[in-house]
C-alpha cells in the first residue's frame, strides 16, 4: 500500500507540472496533438475493457475515432457538440442516481456488455473530451481556463479522498465503488470552492459573475464524479479493476482521465451557455 501511494505521488509529481507548462506554454496546434495522443491511449485501453483485443480491430476503431473528431470539428460547431455529450452525462449522473447503490439490472448489464455500446460511448465520449479540450485552449483565456479545469478535478479528487477516508460514512455508490462517500463528495466540493473564488479573484472567470463561476465550476466537477463513477460502473460490468498499468501506482490513462472527459465538456458547454466562451 505504501509502495502504491509513493508510486502515485512520484508519477504525479512528473506528470502534472509537465502537463500545466504543455497547456501555458504550447501552441493549440501542437497541443491538440499531445491531447490526441492521450485520448488514443485511453481509447486503446478502453476497447480492451469492451473485448477488442486484437491488435487490428483495436487499430481500425481507435482509427475511426481519429476520424470521428476530425470530422467533427470540421463541420459540427462545439456548441452542438458538448450539447449532445452534456446530455450522454445526464443520462449516466441518472443511472447511477438510480442504480448506483443496488448495481444494474441484467437489461442494461447486458446493455453495458454490448461490444457495440462500448465503441459508441468512447467514441463519442472520447472525441469529444479531445474537441472540448482543443477548443477552450483556442479561446482568448483558454489556456488559463483549461488548467483551471484540470486543476478543480483534481483539487476534488484530492478534498473527496481525504474527506472520505477520514470522516466518511454514507456511502455514495456502494454497487459501483464501495469507497466512496457522500462526506467525500462534500470535501470535494468545499475545496473546489475555495479554489473557485481564489481563481475568480486573480481574473481566470472573465467575464462571469461570481455566481455564475461558481455554479459553472460545481456543476462541472459534480460531473466529473460522474465521469470516474462512469468507468468504474463500466469496468464491472466486465469485471475489469483497471484500465490498463502504463502509469506506475495510478493505473491506466483511462483511469486518470475519466473525471476529465466528463469535467471538460461539460465545462465548454457552460462557458457557451453563460456567454464565456
Amino acid at each position: 500500500m505504501v509502495t502504491m501511494i509513493k508510486q502515485r505521488l512520484i508519477t504525479a509529481a512528473i506528470l502534472i507540472p509537465l502537463v500545466i507548462l504543455g497547456i501555458l506554454f504550447l501552441q493549440t496546434k501542437t497541443l491538440e496533438w499531445l491531447i490526441a495522443l492521450v485520448t488514443v491511449l485511453a481509447a486503446w485501453e478502453w476497447f480492451g475493457i469492451i473485448g477488442v483485443h486484437d491488435v487490428i480491430k483495436r487499430l481500425i476503431w481507435v482509427s475511426g475515432l481519429c476520424l470521428l473528431s476530425t470530422i467533427s470539428i470540421q463541420y459540427l460547431s462545439i456548441g452542438f457538440i458538448v450539447s449532445i455529450t452534456s446530455i450522454i452525462w445526464l443520462l449516466a449522473a441518472a443511472v447511477l442516481i438510480k442504480y448506483g447503490n443496488d448495481g444494474l439490472p441484467n437489461h442494461l448489464t447486458t446493455l453495458f456488455r454490448q461490444p457495440g455500446f462500448g465503441i459508441a460511448s468512447a467514441v463519442i465520449l472520447l472525441a469529444s473530451f479531445w474537441i472540448a479540450a482543443i477548443s477552450l485552449h483556442d479561446s482568448q483565456m483558454g489556456p488559463q481556463q483549461l488548467v483551471y479545469i484540470l486543476v478543480s478535478v483534481w483539487l476534488a479528487d484530492t478534498g473527496g479522498y481525504i474527506v472520505g477516508k477520514k470522516w466518511g460514512k454514507k456511502a455514495l455508490a456502494k454497487a459501483v465503488s464501495p469507497n466512496k462517500t457522500w462526506e467525500g463528495v462534500w470535501g470535494a466540493l468545499t475545496l473546489t470552492t475555495i479554489w473557485a473564488i481564489v481563481a475568480f479573484e486573480i481574473g481566470l472567470g472573465g467575464s462571469l459573475s461570481l455566481q455564475t463561476w461558481l455554479l459553472l465550476t460545481l456543476t462541472s466537477v459534480a460531473m466529473s464524479i460522474v465521469g470516474d463513477l462512469f468507468e468504474s460502473l463500466f469496468k464491472r460490468s466486465h469485471n475489469i479493476k483497471d484500465s490498463g498499468n502504463l502509469l506506475p501506482g495510478h493505473g491506466g490513462v483511462l483511469d486518470r482521465i475519466d473525471s476529465l472527459i466528463a469535467a471538460v465538456p461539460i465545462f465548454v458547454a457552460g462557458l457557451i451557455l453563460t456567454e464565456g466562451l
